[in-house]
């Protein structure tokens, strides 16, 4: 069933939020739009609903600073960990009670939010990129998958120091190695239906108005300060899911 009226202004306002995330800084639109809509509706139902806004804004995003080639050839040994991680993930997700999830979700939101303030401090060499990439592209898939919170992968290419078109463009293909199994995880339930799908082609809307004006405002928003607001509102949105969880 579709949420009622009040909380379908919750799920817009998330995924206008998520989509001006997503325009800025080229990644975090599940893991903005999941934790504020797992606090009104159940959290793998939320994972769901982005199936057509993720899969639309990131096909674009990747296409767009024309990457593909170096992206798959120096990252291919992290996207099919990844991939495979997160297909893995997924049956944790919908095999889990609403609440327990949304505890999960809500503790996992509260301890890696602050950690985007401080990568800026964390580098990686490329010469340790071929030992790492198939270690942390899977516990991150595996995280991911049961969580919907990829934001460690956006902090693994943040320490990798990549440059601003070969960030966007990898966070976007990554984005897609993850959306494939997490949706194809959650078709094997009854979470992913038809009616879900007509939800999530509605809020492909208010997810490219938010798109559209993120990526209008890119490099005239200070990152420090977009961070600092960002990090406060997940971990208040993470406190009120480990509440929920535990009520």
């Amino acid at each position: 069933m579709l949420p009622q009226t009040d909380i379908l202004l919750v799920i817009a306002g998330a995924f206008v939020l998520g989509g001006l995330v997503k325009g800025l800084i080229g990644g975090g639109l599940p893991s903005i739009v999941v934790p504020i809509m797992a606090v009104v509706v159940d959290p793998a139902y939320a994972a769901a609903v982005t199936l057509i806004p993720v899969a639309a804004t990131n096909i674009w995003q990747a296409f767009d600073g024309k990457k593909l080639t170096v992206v798959f050839r120096r990252f291919w040994f992290y996207l099919l960990p990844l991939s495979i991680g997160v297909g893995v993930g997924s049956q944790i997700l919908v095999g889990l009670p609403p609440e327990i999830a949304a505890l999960l979700i809500g503790i996992v939101v509260i301890l890696l939010s602050p950690i985007p303030l401080i990568s800026r401090r964390l580098q990686i060499s490329p010469e340790r990129e071929l030992t790492l990439h198939p270690i942390i592209g899977a516990g991150t898939g595996l995280l991911g998958g049961a969580t919907v919170i990829f934001t460690p992968t956006l902090i693994y290419f943040a320490a990798l120091r990549l440059d601003k078109d070969l960030y966007v463009a990898v966070a976007a293909v990554a984005a897609i190695c993850c959306m494939v199994p997490l949706y194809l995880g959650l078709g094997f339930s009854e979470t992913l239906n038809g009616e879900t799908m007509r939800f999530s082609t509605l809020l492909l809307v208010p997810t490219l108005m938010g798109y559209f004006i993120g990526r209008a405002l890119r490099g005239t928003v200070s990152q420090r300060s977009f961070q600092l607001l960002l990090t406060a509102s997940l971990v208040f949105v993470g406190l009120g899911l480990v509440y929920k969880g535990l009520a």
